[in-house]
């Protein structure tokens, strides 16, 4: 089979670096460049220390068109507010696209605004990307040119609750997220939040109830079958430095019963290579998911209550693979027709 061309516009973060890993692995992908405007010059081993002295890419400081000369698929690791600036450069280029940030998720620019803190400058491209979440799009992902990577936090409460959304049974309810998330999910460039002193041994929760993800997380329940909801969403930084635990809560019907509820998950995710279901015997764990492309979802019924159910649902994945980089891959794979764990089914580490 004939490898695919790949590039890499910015290529410093932790998410570049994951990323790097699994399409060197990919046996039908060709990594071509790998563009920055930090570090220029650096050979990507004193970035990203895991490659060592094994690799000849260096960073280089080019523009869109030198990245994506001679490419199939150009990869975006760039920041949110970054990426809306580069978009409309790569368009007239042919080249697929799959962004990492949060540029081109959300269909409603306004919301988009202001959640951002910003002014998008082309949301007329927004509608020509597909929302990169195989497990709920998967269809769309394979006719895509250009595709909106989901964000973390929306990866797990996508995944937790699109099950209950086709079922029908997320109609008019209130849909309660607490959500911790490993240090690495801030980026490199280190900040109060991230400084190892003040994390390694705490605890806390940030923009409760605000968070940018919070629209992405409704918009993709919106469109995998919900109906009139509203989600409160409290994020927690974890003294991690990779992975994720996503704990949702909601009301269900009162005739729904274990049993009911089991075999909604697994018929949903039958034949999803990506997605372990623990059920109610174990519940998951980020450590047995770091590293990996895996995600790991188990829930728990709670007897009758006020006329309904309280249905809790956890899921653990690593924020670097199956919500970044590891994503990513699996998106290109749909898009170029390749085995959909291609690069992504090995195996994590153990403790």
């Amino acid at each position: 089979m004939k490898k695919i061309k790949a590039s890499l516009m910015g290529g410093t973060g932790y998410a570049a670096a994951e990323l790097i890993k699994r399409l060197l692995m990919h046996p039908h992908v060709e990594l071509l460049r790998i563009s920055s405007i930090e570090q220029v010059g650096e050979n990507i081993g004193k970035v990203h220390k895991n490659f060592g002295d094994r690799l000849h890419y260096k960073l280089e400081n080019l523009t869109a068109e030198e990245t994506a000369r001679d490419c199939d698929v150009v990869f975006l690791a760039l920041p949110h507010k970054v990426s809306y600036t580069k978009v409309p450069e790569l368009l007239p280029l042919g080249v697929k696209i799959i962004d990492f940030s949060g540029d081109y998720r959300t269909r409603d620019v306004s919301v988009y605004n202001k959640y951002y803190a910003t002014s998008h400058t082309n949301p007329e491209n927004l509608s020509k990307f597909v929302y990169g979440l195989p497990e709920v799009n998967r269809e769309q992902i394979k006719n895509a040119k250009y595709i909106a990577n989901p964000g973390c936090f929306p990866t797990g409460v996508a995944l937790s609750m699109a099950p209950l959304a086709k079922s029908g049974l997320l109609n008019n309810v209130k849909i309660r997220v607490i959500a911790a998330t490993g240090s690495s999910g801030s980026g490199v460039a280190p900040g109060e939040g991230t400084h190892h002193p003040t994390r390694s041994l705490n605890m806390k929760i940030y923009k409760p109830l605000v968070h940018q993800h919070l629209p992405e997380m409704e918009q993709t329940l919106l469109d995998a079958g919900a109906k009139n909801i509203s989600i409160d969403f409290i994020p927690i930084s974890a003294p991690l430095s990779r992975g994720m635990l996503t704990n949702i809560v909601v009301d269900l019907p009162p005739h729904l019963s274990e049993k009911d509820v089991e075999n909604i998950y697994r018929e949903y995710y039958k034949g999803q290579a990506f997605v372990r279901l623990t059920g109610t015997k174990n519940m998951p764990e980020v450590i047995a998911v770091a590293g990996t492309n895996f995600v790991e979802l188990g829930w728990y019924l709670r007897e009758e209550r006020n006329g309904t159910k309280s249905f809790a649902v956890s899921s653990a994945f690593d924020n670097l693979v199956k919500g970044a980089a590891g994503q990513a891959v699996q998106n290109m794979n749909l898009m170029f027709g390749f085995d959909e764990t291609t690069a992504l089914d090995d195996f994590g580490s153990w403790p």
